[in-house]
């Protein structure tokens, strides 16, 4: 793809739609480097505000990013050029829920648009059916790439409050994962409250 010389912009910065980019100098062999979309979206802004150029290939979704010559004596040639290819993002690369930044990118100067407060999104309880016998109500949540189950068990006569167990499953590359991760007695007189508090923040509730 090439790109046309001109102050105008060619692409908005709402047009780099993809979660991760693989960024590198057209001008010179470079290695390429893993971004995020939010990152992309940001320098695509800046160049196009200084009077850079940009395209964007609809077929692949590859943007090519010209910065203005400064200083240049010559008004039709460019500044440094850069390609970024859409990517997959790389695992164990958590993304703010806050502003799209990867919490690596929270930490560079370079990146004004990243929130001064890194969170992971934490989506809603919901209802999950018992996976094995001996439990009484179940849940999971996602906490950014991680899916978090937790479980109440039956009562038994070594625990007759049961217990609650969370177990970890992170998303697919993200290296080992532990079984039971937290595992704590429910007291007797509190098992009531505790799948009432339960059942009532978790959504949907179960079919009765």
């Amino acid at each position: 793809m090439t790109i046309a010389v001109t102050p105008h912009p060619i692409a908005r910065p709402l047009d780099a739609a993809r979660d991760a980019y693989l960024l590198a100098n057209a001008d010179r062999a470079a290695a390429a480097v893993p971004v995020s979309g939010a990152l992309m979206r940001s320098l695509l802004a800046s160049v196009l505000h200084c009077g850079g150029a940009a395209a964007l290939d609809p077929a692949d979704g590859e943007i090519v990013l010209s910065w203005p010559q400064i200083g240049g004596m010559v008004p039709s040639l460019v500044g440094p050029v850069f390609r970024a290819v859409p990517a997959a993002r790389p695992v164990q690369t958590p993304c703010c829920a806050r502003c799209g930044h990867w919490q690596g990118e929270h930490d560079h100067p370079a990146v004004p648009t990243a929130c001064t407060r890194y969170r992971l999104h934490v989506g809603p309880a919901r209802y999950a059916l018992p996976e094995h016998d001996g439990v009484s109500y179940a849940w999971v949540r996602r906490i950014g790439r991680t899916r978090v189950r937790f479980e109440i068990s039956e009562p038994t006569l070594r625990f007759p409050g049961g217990v609650l167990t969370v177990h970890r499953f992170p998303a697919p590359g993200d290296g080992p994962y532990e079984y039971g991760a937290h595992f704590a007695p429910i007291p007797l007189e509190r098992r009531a409250a505790v799948l009432e508090r339960a059942q009532a923040r978790v959504h949907p509730k179960p079919c009765s």
